[in-house]
């Protein structure tokens, strides 16, 4: 008896100290890393989840939730609006999402922080208050609605973007334009949650050449040759009712989107086509679907 209790002691010891040689290693990052599931599994079977930690993915659902709720016409703006806007006290922030060369060749609204789409989760210390109104152009409207989507979750909900051909309507209407670029000044007012960040970092990362954008002709083309390709009608029961619907197209209004994602498909890498009455739903949705990974997404513009 006394020999095995010997021999338990020492096993329990080399045990110990196994132990702490293993405490000593660093534990590995979980932000946004992909989860191995269990095919069968509840979590498996929610397309919202799979790439991201279970606590982020909550994170990001009451995020978008909360940005939808919050949208007024959603959050678009003519050139004449956003010209009653910068008369007031305090002004919005002005955003322009353009590459730097295009605000170089065309100039840019007087008072604007040029910050690229692409470059954006990267430069968040650019950015005013989350309780600050900010106003985001781009060429036509396209990537700043990409941007107003991005920046919903991370905090800033009171964003809008410049429609009506964007900064180029706000040039042809005659309202004033700067040359040259701007200064940029980092703020540092927001403190946006790191996980999230990551998150839209790498949403925005994915983002093709194009923007997403696919033209009406571009879609019948490929429905010829691939009958596999999913579209995603987000426009209101109403609309719908009235003018009909692409045959075999999945209807999930806008504001249902994060509340319906069993609907959504179970494929990431499915082609997807979103459409709405003009392009601009369709582009809030093809963004928050990019954030949850889904890598072949695209918007009908027009």
């Amino acid at each position: 008896m006394k020999r095995i209790g010997s021999w338990l002691f020492a096993l329990m010891i080399i045990l110990a100290m196994f132990l702490s040689s293993c405490g000593t290693e660093a534990a590995p990052e979980t932000i946004v890393v992909a989860v191995p599931l269990d095919p069968g599994s509840n979590a498996a079977q929610n397309p919202g989840s799979p790439n991201l930690s279970y606590a982020v993915a909550e994170d990001i659902d009451a995020a978008f939730n909360s940005f939808l709720d919050n949208m007024v016409g959603y959050n678009a703006i003519n050139p004449a609006g956003l010209y009653e806007m910068l008369a007031e006290e305090p002004p919005p922030f002005l955003l322009d999402v353009r590459c730097i060369n295009e605000v170089a060749e065309h100039g840019y609204i007087e008072g604007a922080t040029v910050i690229p789409l692409l470059e954006l989760g990267k430069n968040l210390d650019l950015l005013p208050s989350f309780d600050s109104t900010i106003v985001a152009y781009c060429g036509s409207g396209w990537r700043c609605t990409i941007a107003m989507t991005a920046l919903g979750p991370l905090g800033w909900n009171s964003t809008f973007v410049l429609k009506e051909g964007s900064y180029q309507g706000w040039a042809e209407a005659g309202y004033p334009v700067a040359l040259g670029l701007p200064e940029t000044v980092a703020l540092h007012a927001a403190s946006p949650d790191p996980a999230m960040t990551a998150v839209i970092n790498k949403m925005l990362s994915s983002i093709p050449e194009d923007w997403g954008f696919v033209t009406a002709n571009a879609i019948l083309q490929e429905l010829d040759k691939d009958q596999n390709l999913i579209m995603i009608d987000v426009r209101s029961d109403d609309e719908v009712k009235a003018t009909g619907s692409i045959e075999g197209a999945i209807h999930i209004p806008l504001e249902d989107f994060i509340d319906r994602k069993t609907d959504w498909p179970i494929d990431k890498d499915a082609t997807i086509v979103i459409y709405s009455g003009y392009g601009h739903r369709s582009t809030i949705a093809m963004t928050i679907l990019m954030t949850y990974g889904y890598s072949d997404v695209r918007s009908l513009g027009g």
